[in-house]
């Protein structure tokens, strides 16, 4: 520096040596240039979808606090419900959000189901629905903060109209609307993805894959057999469903979840432990089918620890069973009684019938009223006077024919009385 200030003194051009900097400038230049945390930029988006027996369509505005709005009008030529359309619109926001680099998002849309389901109010029990609601949770992800909402349609009428304009034909006119066709859904409807998870054990595993590439079993019959069967499914959404002439789709159960159905029928909070037949019956109604429900329902009945205890019990003392046989002519007989029948003459509206086993004879006499006493009589003067005496006398177990008066006069005559089932004498 003493050379270069020698040299340039002939100039008139001295040198100064820079002066310390203080170090509170310094700290604050430091502080005045050093960019601070910046907030993200808050969007917010409109979604709608709208299904018709044409297309189906989808309405997107994207907008932020700058007053930058992005409209986007999505037709899909496939078919679509109106849940699933809803779902589409959503997917198709959510994705053009992720491509402007949106990372704060308030969501708005009109369809209660999607918000609710997507919040975790609702559950989706709809597999085709539980696909997209994985598929939009995994695009939240993206986003450090993200709401979804319901609202009223008329909060959204710009959204209902893009998607109005989607689902009728596509537009020419519009050059600041981004116009998109959309040929396929955004996840898969097949059942292919369904059938490598199931139980290859299982009874709908054939059937399943049957109706979807028609696959056979190896053995002929076996084969021909599950042809003939597959007829009376169909698939819905990639759930199987036993169809009927006089019942609507039965949705068919795998066998890991048949016993809760059951017990869940049987002794939940609207069962009432009812019999093994009609639990199979209201298992049906609820619009479950597999193919040991009535089998599985009464074994249930009979497993179930508080139908054992308080069932009605029969209080009737047991007999011993018999076998009906007629050796020789008018040895046994069935006597019964027919009534009330229109009255005839003399206040008859009853009939004493009696029957012989071997010969099918028959013996009958109107009756005024019918009594211990009548029957008795009626024994007397039209089958023992006329036949001799019997070996054995079968009736049902009416009062007339259980009573004491009855018995005795039978076993003087050593007479076997037996009992059968109604109306089977």
């Amino acid at each position: 520096m003493l050379a270069w200030s020698i040299e340039l003194s002939q100039f008139q051009i001295k040198f100064e040596p820079r002066n310390a900097i203080k170090a509170q400038a310094m700290a604050n230049f430091i502080a005045e240039m050093t960019p601070g945390k910046l907030t993200p930029e808050s969007w917010k988006l409109h979604v709608d979808g709208l299904s018709n027996f044409t297309y189906g369509g989808a309405g997107v505005i994207l907008e932020n606090q700058n007053g930058i709005t992005i409209e986007q009008s999505v037709q899909y030529e496939f078919p679509v419900s109106n849940n699933q359309a809803e779902y589409e619109a959503l997917l198709a926001g959510l994705t053009l959000a992720r491509e402007v680099g949106a990372k704060v998002l308030e969501v708005n849309t009109d369809s209660q189901v999607v918000s609710s389901q997507v919040n975790g109010d609702y559950q989706a029990r709809d597999p085709l629905l539980q696909q997209y609601l994985t598929k939009v949770n995994k695009l939240k992800e993206g986003f450090e903060h993200s709401t979804i909402q319901h609202v009223p349609r008329e909060q959204n009428a710009r959204g209902d109209l893009l998607s109005k304009l989607a689902s009728t034909k596509p537009g020419h006119g519009n050059k600041s609307l981004i116009q998109e066709v959309v040929r396929s859904p955004s996840v898969s409807t097949t059942t292919n993805a369904h059938l490598t998870s199931l139980n290859q054990e299982s009874w709908t595993h054939p059937i399943l894959q049957y109706l979807l590439d028609g696959t056979l079993p190896p053995d002929p019959k076996e084969g021909k057999r599950i042809k003939r069967e597959a007829a009376n499914y169909t698939i819905v959404t990639g759930q199987l469903y036993k169809r009927g002439f006089s019942q609507p789709l039965l949705k068919c159960v795998e066998p890991r979840d048949t016993e809760y159905i059951l017990r869940e029928i049987h002794e939940g909070c609207c069962g009432h432990h009812v019999g093994g037949k009609t639990l199979a019956q209201k298992v049906i109604r609820a619009g479950y089918f597999w193919l040991t429900i009535i089998r599985d329902s009464i074994q249930l009945v009979k497993n179930c620890d508080k139908c054992q205890r308080h069932a009605n019990i029969h209080q009737v003392a047991p007999h011993q069973l018999s076998t009906i046989s007629a050796e020789w002519p008018f040895g046994t007989w069935g006597i019964d009684l027919v009534g009330p029948l229109p009255t005839a003459p003399g206040q008859l509206r009853y009939l004493i019938v009696a029957i012989n086993y071997y010969t099918k004879w028959i013996e009958a006499e109107p009756l005024a009223s019918i009594t211990a006493t009548q029957c008795r009589k009626f024994l007397w003067r039209q089958i023992i006077t006329r036949f001799g005496i019997p070996e054995i006398v079968i009736s049902e177990y009416r009062t007339q024919f259980a009573d004491k008066m009855f018995r005795e006069f039978l076993e003087g005559l050593h007479i076997s009385h037996r009992f059968s089932s109604v109306k089977h004498p």
